[in-house]
């Protein structure tokens, strides 16, 4: 066969029917798979949507159940709180009342010492002067723990001014029986700040109480004051040994102590103040400082 030449095929009349029989059953299968194809296209469309949408519901699934979850938490956290406040409030009149009965006969013991030592100094045994300084002693610790439960107890409206941090932790600390083996160390930077000063300076003398009877009677106790343009924060940092794991949490509740000799009344009762003043109070531990930011 020479290159280029053609050949024509003969067929039969039935061999071309036969043939063009195939060609016409090929067309219709591929016209029938195309439009399968499409079918199968449209599903395929239809499917990602609807697998979208699915993972769009799952998602929002998920989303109630975290918020689900959260409600029940705070449903069950607000029903312990009002069972606490209505147990609180109950309990927290009747200490009022206790407290307040007993707080008189106390000032009166305690001036009555007073008076006794002014008087009668020069002829005072020795023994009966330790006795007295004991009594003295004794009976101002009484008087500070009452006024704990009545300052918890009691919230009274804040009576607010500019006032000056360095004196208000001054006059905090006239009134507070410092160790000979406890060193305060006071900012030397002034800070103005809006506030009750009464209340703040209840703030620094339960914090600064606090940290001396951590310390057990020994160490530093360090006051910073850091000011923002809108803020204050009130540092108050010891060197005592920190506080005991798992009870960071525990430390502002009410009647939780540590201590002998303590209400349980001193740190709640600081933390309400902040609260009433718009503010924040932390403490973390190792070393232990208390951290509070005020409005300025």
């Amino acid at each position: 066969m020479a290159l280029g030449e053609t050949y024509a095929i003969h067929l039969s009349v039935d061999e071309k029917c036969e043939l063009l029989n195939k060609i016409e059953r090929l067309e219709t299968e591929k016209q029938r798979l195309e439009e399968q194809n499409r079918i199968n296209r449209r599903a395929l469309v239809t499917l990602e949507r609807k697998l979208a949408k699915f993972e769009e519901i799952r998602e929002q699934r998920d989303w109630l159940l975290d918020e689900m979850t959260k409600k029940i938490s705070d449903l069950s956290r607000f029903q312990s709180e009002l069972f606490k406040s209505e147990r609180f409030s109950a309990i927290g009149e009747m200490s009022a009342r206790l407290a307040h009965d007993m707080r008189n006969p106390l000032a009166i013991i305690k001036n009555t010492v007073e008076i006794a030592k002014i008087k009668h100094a020069p002829r005072i045994p020795v023994e009966l002067q330790n006795l007295l300084a004991t009594i003295d002693a004794a009976s101002s610790r009484l008087v500070f723990q009452l006024d704990q439960v009545l300052n918890f107890v009691r919230i009274s409206p804040l009576h607010c001014d500019e006032y000056s941090l360095r004196k208000i932790l001054k006059s905090a600390i006239g009134k507070i029986v410092v160790p000979d083996d406890v060193k305060l160390h006071v900012p030397d930077k002034d800070v103005l700040v809006y506030c009750d000063a009464e209340k703040i300076e209840a703030v620094f003398t339960n914090l600064i109480m606090n940290s001396i009877q951590a310390m057990d009677n020994s160490g530093d106790v360090v006051v910073r004051f850091i000011q923002t343009s809108s803020t204050v924060c009130i540092e108050v940092e010891d060197s005592g040994p920190g506080i005991p794991d798992g009870l960071v949490e525990k430390i502002f509740e009410p009647l939780f102590t540590t201590k002998s000799r303590g209400t349980g009344l001193g740190l709640p009762t600081v933390k309400s103040i902040i609260q009433q003043h718009e503010g924040t109070i932390n403490v973390t531990s190792n070393p232990t400082i208390f951290s509070i930011l005020l409005p300025k």
